[in-house]
């Protein structure tokens, strides 16, 4: 997500901010942005709540496909982040959106990064 080219394209630290803290009352994101994030925050909280009516309403923003691509990508992502956080793995790119290595990652972003709270090795 801190790549150099989503950084090229705009992406700030305060739209990835509002993208985990905030997207549901966001006023700077699509309402198909939103519900994206939704279907992820659900995936990764409480698949059980994913359901029928769930992919009605999901299916008001995106086609069948889209559905199954995104349901794919955040998937693999989700699996992706847990994986890396029992590692205590850092991002890969600074808040500025350069490549760094471990040790300059944690400088950037501290002893427990917001990765890595939601994980069992990181209390």
């Amino acid at each position: 997500m801190r790549s150099a080219s989503a950084k090229q394209q705009g992406l700030t630290e305060d739209m990835i901010d509002e993208g985990i803290y905030n997207y549901q009352q966001s006023e700077v994101l699509t309402d198909q942005e939103k519900m994206a994030l939704k279907f992820s925050d659900l995936m990764d909280k409480t698949p059980n709540a994913i359901n029928e009516e769930f992919y009605e309403e999901l299916a008001e923003h995106f086609s069948i496909p889209e559905i199954v691509e995104l349901g794919a990508f955040i998937g693999f992502n989700i699996g992706f982040h847990r994986f890396f956080g029992t590692l205590q793995f850092y991002p890969m790119f600074s808040p500025e959106g350069e490549l760094v290595d471990q040790e300059k990652s944690k400088e950037a972003y501290g002893d427990k990064p917001v990765s890595h709270k939601s994980f069992g090795n990181a209390q």
